[in-house]
């Protein structure tokens, strides 16, 4: 198995105090160029035409509203066709940025306090981008970004007004969300609204635009998610929604950011080294009043960070339970690398993941053991590490002992409630499939997400997880039907396989259909009919995005289909594609398939050739326009793979091949099996020859004696 993964991965393709807050010290995320690709920015698109989304709503690309901007999604005013007084806006999404689609249903028009309302959402084409993509309708805040209410003061709240005029309008929308089985994820300053012209209603912004946590700045995730990759940094929990929310009344109490001219390295390393509340308050002046509450919304332990029922009993005065607090890992003695010191394991993992290299050098030297023996007396972690540096000797030379793989199983093992971390592709577990996906869409390749695959990096997570719950064992039969798909590089299987497995929602992105934003089932066949005008008619209309997006969300068994069409026999390939779409327009009623049965019908030639007899094939050559003219694709497949007609052809090819013999059989004996016909041609030659000679001579003999008588 392994060795077949290995093949599957070798064949895949290739974020002052008299000032006000700035965009970073309100914790603002500049977007990365690499996953933005916003290509619905304003700027000249006063030519093009507004979108219009289910015939109802109206975006104007002409009429951007900068103000309402999410951190991937530009925002544009909408128009309501049925009620024109509505006030709405839009967010157009990046085609190279995931979206939370889920959500969008969940939460689609319905009434949630301290949350922005979502109108509806779903796909149209945007012409200064050039192709189809999400947008998403919301009420327009109408008092704009809590932010800009305070002009260019700092954006500042004092002690009493952070539970009654804040706080209290903010958590029943958090309580709402867990209560729906989700989480908001973009808890942010910038992300506050007031929905009224007065400014009274506070409100959450948008949390679907991007993948959860993706758009959030680093001093806002917990330090487990702040690790991992934007888009890998997973679904989330309501206490990574509490823990940003203590962040932002930090910054709304002391009236800036006191770590925003720190790097993310900085504030990661200052996090895990000093304690989220420490690294943060230490030096600030925060009300004694909320210091209680500020420490319980910042807990690094999830299982010591206050809940919302906590901060519902502290909002109606009431003392909140206090949970004894564990104290900060440190190490009597530095661990030395890169000319920097480290006391704490979790940031020794971090650096170590950044700097596989040196990394390497210094953990197989012994350094690191050695350190985890002396300084924090971990024998067991050191004899652990002891034990991979043994296993990569003993593998040297093979994929399972690289350098990247060493490194991301001794970064496990330091600290375990990390992200996964390889070559610069940090998840959370939860957070693979939109890591996946995001990475794919950037870049078009599949390659580092299939060596994670291939080198069981989960099941090996999974394996030094201090205590097990459903949540992991869940997550591992997933990576472990995932390394069943990888391993199979045929149609329907792959890499491409495991992308729609993980992101159900994600609009397939076969060479066809890229810029069709077809994320359900039921559109694909009426896209491919519609696009089949304008595309080259000798090309198949499939390809292994294609047939994968179907095994994903197609709900019946279509095996045999995938291996006909697999077929490296060109007859039963195109066979295997009719049947395949053949079974999906006869399984959801699509009528009327022009185009596309057109398109199938004209590369049937070869098929149609598997008939022996040439009346049959003519006479099939003859119907298929007819059938075309019906768009049936089921009809189409029962005239070229008729069973009744191919039995009719095969018994006719054998009473035809018995004839044959049967003939031969006559000829040859009446000639002769065992006579050489060579030899007997040049006999019956000589005999004429012979003859012919013989009348000759008598005609001369005649002649001869005529004239001696004269």
């Amino acid at each position: 198995m392994a060795e077949a993964l290995e093949q599957a991965v070798e064949t895949v393709e290739p974020d002052t105090t008299t000032q006000p807050l700035s965009t970073e010290e309100a914790g603002v995320l500049p977007p990365e160029p690499e996953q933005t690709n916003a290509p619905a920015e304003a700027g000249n698109n006063d030519q093009h035409p507004p979108a219009a989304l289910k015939g109802r709503y109206l975006i104007f690309p002409a009429m951007s509203l900068p103000e309402l901007n999410s951190p991937t999604a530009p925002a544009f005013t909408v128009e309501d066709r049925k009620e024109p007084a509505r006030n709405l806006f839009a967010l157009v999404c990046s085609p190279v940025v995931p979206t939370a689609t889920q959500t969008m249903f969940k939460i689609r028009n319905a009434s949630i306090s301290g949350l922005m309302p979502l109108i509806d959402f779903g796909s149209v084409f945007w012409s200064p981008s050039g192709q189809k993509c999400m947008v998403i309708i919301f009420e327009r805040p109408m008092g704009g970004r809590f932010l800009d209410s305070f002009g260019k003061n700092p954006a500042h709240i004092s002690e009493y007004e952070v539970g009654a005029k804040f706080v209290d309008q903010l958590i029943p929308a958090l309580k709402r969300l867990e209560g729906m089985g989700l989480v908001h994820r973009a808890v942010r300053l910038e992300n506050l609204y007031f929905m009224d012209e007065e400014q009274q209603e506070l409100v959450f912004g948008e949390c679907v635009s991007s993948p959860p946590g993706h758009d959030q700045p680093i001093v806002y995730e917990s330090l487990e998610r702040a690790m991992a990759m934007r888009s890998g940094r997973g679904t989330g929990t309501i206490e990574d929604d509490l823990y940003a929310l203590g962040i932002l009344l930090v910054f709304l109490l002391i009236s800036k950011n006191p770590v925003q001219k720190l790097s993310d390295d900085e504030i990661i390393a200052g996090k895990s080294q000093e304690g989220s509340y420490q690294f943060l308050c230490s030096k600030e002046r925060v009300p004694l009043q909320l210091i209680e509450v500020i420490r319980g919304l910042l807990a690094d332990d999830p299982e010591e960070r206050w809940t919302l029922e906590s901060i519902g009993r502290w909002i109606e005065g009431q003392k909140p339970h206090i949970t004894q607090r564990k104290s900060i890992v440190k190490a009597r003695g530095p661990f030395e690398f890169m000319g920097r010191e480290y006391y704490s394991p979790r940031i020794v993992a971090h650096v170590l993941s950044q700097n596989v290299s040196d990394a390497v050098k210094v953990v197989k030297k012994g350094t690191l053991e050695g350190w985890l023996r002396k300084s924090l007396e971990m024998s067991d972690l050191a004899e652990a590490i002891s034990g991979l540096i043994t296993f990569c000797k003993v593998h040297e030379g093979k994929p399972e002992a690289s350098d990247d793989v060493f490194i991301s199983k001794v970064c496990m093992l330091l600290d375990p409630q990390a992200p996964i971390r390889f070559k610069g592709f940090s998840f959370t577990p939860s957070g693979f499939g939109t890591a996946y996906a995001a990475e794919y869409l950037r870049k078009g390749s599949f390659q580092i997400q299939g060596e994670i695959i291939a080198r069981d990096l989960f099941g090996y997570w999974a394996s030094i997880q201090t205590s097990s719950n459903a949540e992991t064992s869940e997550m591992l039969k997933t990576f472990n039907t995932l390394r069943s798909f990888a391993k199979l590089n045929e149609m329907g299987y792959g890499m491409e396989r495991c992308l729609y497995e993980l992101n159900r929602k994600l609009p397939c992105q076969g060479e066809l259909l890229v810029h069709e934003f077809v994320d359900e089932i039921d559109d694909l066949l009426p896209t491919l009919d519609r696009i089949s005008d304008e595309t080259d008619k000798n090309a198949r209309p499939i390809d292994k995005h294609i047939a994968a997006f179907i095994a994903t969300h197609f709900n019946h068994d279509i095996q045999p289909h995938l291996k006909a069409l697999c077929s490296p026999v060109e007859n039963s390939s195109l066979i295997g594609l009719l049947s395949l779409y053949a079974l999906v327009q006869w399984r959801q009623a699509h009528e009327n398939l022009f185009g596309l049965s057109s398109w199938i019908g004209g590369l049937l030639q070869p098929a149609i050739g598997t008939y022996h007899s040439r009346t049959t094939q003519h006479a099939i050559e003859q119907e298929i326009p007819s059938l075309v003219r019906q768009g049936s694709l089921p009809d189409l497949f029962d005239l070229i793979d008729n069973a009744d007609r191919r039995n009719s052809d095969a018994l006719a090819f054998k009473q035809a091949q018995f004839n044959f013999s049967t003939t031969e059989a006559e000829i040859q004996s009446i000639v002769g099996e065992d006579v050489d016909q060579d030899q007997v041609a040049l006999e019956a030659g000589e005999k004429a020859t012979a003859m012919f000679a013989v009348v000759s001579a008598m005609i001369a003999t005649t002649i001869i004696i005529f004239v001696m008588m004269m």
